[in-house]
């Protein structure tokens, strides 16, 4: 396989397109302030990493749900994985490029596609090499299996963080102690040592944001509904890049106030409201700003996404911040209906925001390598019919555009939409 990039080449290209964006955002005095903010804290976030070797930083790659606040408290710079295979398909629209790459190690394609193209970003040597690589069991196993490749296609040790399934007083404290594993690993792999006033700061930054979640999504239940459909995507990155960082901070607030200025004035995301819709699962991200269109086109919002966005009920203490960072692991939306037994709790809280945010459909977006959730398609699908909610299923990657071409997913939605107005 060749190598026909410098390392770096698709994070510099990532941040190019971000400071690009924001400066529009900028100039443009209707643009929402919060998108401008979102952009540049996504710029800064690449900028730290592609500035990092020549800083004499250390790198940390890690998986999704990882406790970067850790990272952040020992002056490390991090990598999500995940993410920055997501940010190429969305800004880059390169990752036919490195799904090949990945098809080359003999990554089949039922493996998760964000899986497949980071492994084939680093085998051509587009992306930074990580100083050490983290990965855990949350959410699948090829989040579990996934670091063990990076680690062998960057030479570079790596730590592996295993959370328990259940919920109980021991298994917190089996994952705390793991947690003091990896960062007694961290500290010497990278000479630096844990700053636990600095974690403790963060921890108290990471629970102004959560409660600022829990507003954002007390907000999206007016009718009209004023949250636009790439806010998703944006609520989700805020916590994977920048967990507990004054600027994610900073732009939660500013959409926040936002959002409840639209709703003192009355005013939509779209207008005329039509669909309130629930999103089960990540739409692709190469068609954010097609679904955009759509949303506008024909007056469809979502108004929650229980999978991703709702998170449970909590405070973390700053001053016990290792508590704190593994019990934010019980509280993010993913854990509480991806990981573990899928119980009665996960099933209700399905049912539960269809009631309380007035949704006449629920659109899933089947991810063809995320198997454990498209096994719960079906059942998701009956608790709704219960309660009279019809669910559309789109069958999809999250990056790769030739499973489902943009035509047919159009002509799906027209007609699920029409149902809908039937109804």
């Amino acid at each position: 396989m060749t190598t026909s990039e410098k390392p770096g080449g698709k994070i510099s290209a990532i941040v190019r397109a971000c400071r690009l964006i924001s400066r529009m955002n900028q100039a443009n005095p209707e643009v929402p302030k919060s998108d401008a903010l979102y952009y540049q804290m996504l710029a800064n976030y690449y900028t730290r990493l592609l500035n990092a070797r020549e800083e004499g930083k250390f790198i940390a790659a890690h998986t999704v749900f990882f406790p970067s606040e850790i990272l952040y408290a020992m002056d490390i710079v991090p990598m999500h994985t995940e993410t920055t295979t997501w940010m190429m398909a969305l800004f880059l629209g390169e990752q036919a490029e490195i799904l090949a790459a990945g098809a080359e190690l003999g990554l089949a394609p039922e493996i998760c596609s964000p899986h497949r193209g980071l492994a084939g970003a680093f085998a051509l040597g587009a992306l930074p090499r990580p100083d050490v690589m983290l990965w855990s069991n949350l959410i699948c196993d090829n989040t579990a299996k996934s670091g063990e490749l990076i680690m062998e296609l960057n030479d570079c040790p790596g730590f592996f963080l295993d959370h328990p399934f259940q919920r109980s007083e021991a298994e917190e404290k089996y994952l705390i102690s793991e947690l003091e594993d990896m960062i007694s690993f961290l500290e010497e792999k990278s000479g630096q040592k844990m700053d636990w006033d600095k974690l403790s700061e963060i921890v108290a930054g990471m629970d102004r944001q959560m409660e600022l979640f829990r507003e954002i999504g007390e907000l999206r239940k007016a009718v009209p509904s004023p949250f636009h459909i790439r806010g998703f995507l944006q609520l989700l990155t805020t916590d994977y890049l920048c967990p507990g960082q004054p600027e994610a901070t900073e732009y939660l607030q500013a959409l926040r106030d936002e959002l409840a200025e639209m709703v003192r004035q009355g005013k939509g995301a779209v207008s005329p409201e039509r669909f309130r819709l629930m999103t089960l699962f990540v739409p692709p991200m190469y068609l954010m700003g097609f679904l955009e269109k759509m949303s506008q086109e024909y007056g469809a919002v979502s108004v929650v996404e229980p999978l991703f966005t709702r998170w449970a009920e909590g405070r973390l203490d700053p001053s016990k911040p290792l508590a704190s960072v593994a019990k934010k692991a019980s509280l993010i939306p993913e854990r509480r209906s991806m990981y573990g037994p899928l119980g009665e709790e996960a099933l209700k809280d399905i049912t539960t925001c269809a009631e309380q945010y007035r949704v006449d459909g629920a659109v899933y977006w089947a991810f063809m390598g995320c198997r454990h959730t498209c096994a719960t398609i079906r059942l998701f699908k009956d608790i709704l019919n219960e309660i009279d909610v019809p669910m559309l299923v789109i069958d999809c990657d999250i990056v790769d555009p030739t499973i489902n071409p943009q035509e047919e997913i159009r002509e799906k939605l027209e007609q699920f939409f029409e149902l809908l107005e039937d109804r």
